[in-house]
């Protein structure tokens, strides 16, 4: 579960702090985007799509809220939140909620800001081909060291309202996964992005 949380923030926001390695048309773009994180709420269902050579895709569903860096989310019928400071995971199948301080490598993985820094200092994002679809944005990002496995990010963004479509990751071979929001909207209400369950065993290791 918590990779899988990973896995769906590392997709969504190394949008959010590219705008300083692009065109000035694409940094407009970015900048509104990740102002629009940081002033609303995205609530949204989706879809988790994670492929490779070796088996057939998987495909996830879940539900998320997200605003700037903090975040809660459901999927596989468990719960995972950050509130900015204290990450929540809390499993149903043992009824058990732990409580963590990230290390600086956990919000590597978890936290889209501090994952989006990095990754712009090894990437080149340009606007990619949106087919015959004329109602939104593609941006590509594409890593200068291909050795960390990342070969391309490709993020469409609706034109309209800024709301994000869907976020393909490609990695080295035929490795690929594909997040795709359903239903998203930007809602001004801010939730409390902490877990709380009573009766469940708390594991605080904080």
């Amino acid at each position: 579960m918590k990779r899988l949380i990973n896995i769906f923030f590392a997709l969504l926001l190394p949008l959010a702090v590219m705008a300083q390695s692009v065109s000035s048309n694409a940094d407009q773009l970015l900048r509104q985007f990740l102002q629009k994180l940081e002033a609303k709420t995205l609530c949204s269902a989706f879809t988790l799509t994670v492929s490779d050579d070796a088996a057939s895709p998987i495909t996830y569903n879940g539900k998320v809220k997200m605003r700037g860096e903090r975040f809660c989310l459901s999927m596989l019928g468990n719960e995972g939140a950050y509130d900015g400071k204290t990450y929540y995971l809390y499993s149903e199948d043992t009824d058990e909620l732990t409580l963590t301080t990230p290390t600086q490598a956990e919000l590597m993985e978890a936290n889209p800001l501090l994952f989006a820094r990095e990754l712009q200092r090894q990437s080149v994002a340009k606007f990619g081909s949106s087919g015959k679809r004329k109602d939104c944005y593609v941006v590509e990002l594409i890593p200068n060291n291909l050795a960390a496995g990342i070969q391309k990010f490709v993020i469409t963004i609706q034109k309209s309202t800024l709301l994000p479509l869907e976020v393909l990751v490609k990695e080295r071979g035929a490795a690929s996964t594909v997040l795709r929001f359903v239903d998203a909207v930007y809602e001004d209400q801010v939730p409390s992005f902490v877990i709380t369950k009573p009766g469940a065993f708390v594991n605080d290791l904080r």
